[in-house]
């Protein structure tokens, strides 16, 4: 599903993470089905916030990225499109093909400041927990999403699978 890199520091070695599988879902039915399976809070989200759900009697993170468009965090590889399927819904659904990187929050989030670049309305300054960011690092595209995982802060960089050296080299240089 996702290929999730995380690290001690933001310049130490990079494992992966067993414990984070990203699911994207849209469609006409997007927000329906969001509220369907997690909560009618959903609706209340504006792009770019997320919230803490429950997801097959396990906790989750549900990012609403447009107006019928979200992205789910499990913890464990569950049959998410099945759900959704179940639900017979003008809806999409796949694995999130970006690739993530797992930062140390406040480490991750000081060096996020000093070399990511936002766009109007978006800032990372200040960068509250339950909210993303799409930002660049060296003209490369990247979502900043931190939110709460497991009862613990998490921020997480997604970007494209051939971008992950070039990003890595960036928060370490």
């Amino acid at each position: 599903m996702t290929n999730t890199i995380s690290a001690s520091k933001v310049d130490g070695a990079q494992t992966n993470s067993s414990d984070y599988w990203l699911w994207d879902f849209a469609g006409v039915d997007g927000l329906q089905a969001a509220i369907a399976l997690f909560s009618p809070a959903i609706s209340h989200l504006s792009p770019f916030q997320s919230l803490t759900a429950e997801f097959g009697q396990q906790p989750c993170s549900v990012l609403r990225l447009c107006e019928n468009n979200f992205r789910v965090a499990l913890p464990e590889p569950m049959a998410f499109d099945s759900a959704i399927s179940a639900l017979e819904l003008s809806v999409w659904v796949k694995p999130c093909p970006a690739a993530t990187l797992l930062l140390p929050v406040e480490a991750g989030l000081e060096r996020l400041r000093a070399i990511a670049t936002t766009k109007p309305i978006y800032t990372l300054h200040p960068f509250p927990c339950d909210r993303a960011v799409p930002a660049r690092i060296n003209d490369l595209a990247i979502l900043a999403w931190h939110h709460s995982w497991q009862g613990q802060p998490r921020l997480t960089l997604q970007t494209a699978q051939e971008n992950v050296e070039a990003i890595q080299r960036a928060l370490t240089s």
